[in-house]
């Protein structure tokens, strides 16, 4: 359910629909090019620095764009900018972690998997 705003402030709707007479079938905010357009330089590079560009491959970076920028879009607002949830995610991603007490590092290995399932079956 959507609901409206009264104020006239947040009244106004930063879409666009295409040019008169021939809009678009689909609802895009302007903010969502931009997020698009950078997602999709940085997809295109990381094509380029593993060697899989290619014409299907830049088709299928902008399908992943389409995707992430959907995303992305879900979770910006007029009260949660772009720059505030980009902000919020690299302090996530940097925050500092405890260390879990016990074993300490633990890898996990193909011989260590089929010794447990083997235990596990015996």
């Amino acid at each position: 359910m959507r609901m409206t705003t009264d104020d006239e402030v947040y009244a106004v709707d930063d879409v666009f629909l295409g040019p008169p007479r021939g809009s678009l079938p689909f609802r895009v905010r302007y903010r969502a090019y931009a997020i698009g357009a950078a997602l999709y330089i940085l997809i295109l590079a990381l094509e380029i620095w593993t060697g899989v560009i290619g014409a299907w491959n830049a088709v299928y970076g902008l399908l992943v764009t389409i995707g992430l920028t959907t995303a992305v879009m879900e979770h910006i607002s007029h009260e949660r900018t772009v720059k505030a949830a980009a902000a919020t995610f690299l302090h996530e991603v940097a925050a500092p972690r405890g260390r879990k007490k016990g074993r300490g590092h633990t890898t996990l290995t193909l011989a260590g998997v089929r010794r447990r399932a083997r235990q596990n079956n015996s």
